[in-house]
């Protein structure tokens, strides 16, 4: 994957994970899941390092929750933006139940990248 300017990375924030789902601003570029993670700073930081290298600018979302206002805080003090959603605001088609950790993480990458996502 060649340098982006900006890469938009979802975060499904849990008490015990972190599913992490980015997509570079190119329209045609396709959502990327790199898997789950730790909710420690010390798991976060090598995956900054490791998006750092794909972009020279990174734009976090993540819904609105008790588990994921740490890692707002964090990575606002790391000079990254980072955005959180209300879950309510997420456009969802009728019939639309299923959920997973990954799915929501790729959709919340895509969503932020067509600025369909209001944040809190």
């Amino acid at each position: 994957m060649s340098q982006s300017s900006t890469l938009y990375v979802g975060m499904d924030v849990h008490k015990e994970s972190i599913a992490v789902a980015y997509v570079a601003t190119d329209h045609d570029a396709e959502v990327i899941s790199l898997g789950t993670f730790g909710t420690r700073p010390c798991d976060i930081d090598p995956l900054i390092r490791q998006l750092q290298s794909k972009a020279t600018h990174l734009v976090f979302v993540s819904a609105a929750g008790p588990c994921g206002s740490w890692l707002s805080r964090y990575l606002t003090k790391k000079d990254d933006v980072c955005w959180v959603v209300a879950p309510s605001l997420m456009p969802k088609k009728a019939g639309d139940r299923v959920t997973t950790d990954r799915r929501d993480a790729r959709q919340w990458a895509r969503r932020m990248r067509s600025g369909d996502l209001p944040p809190v």
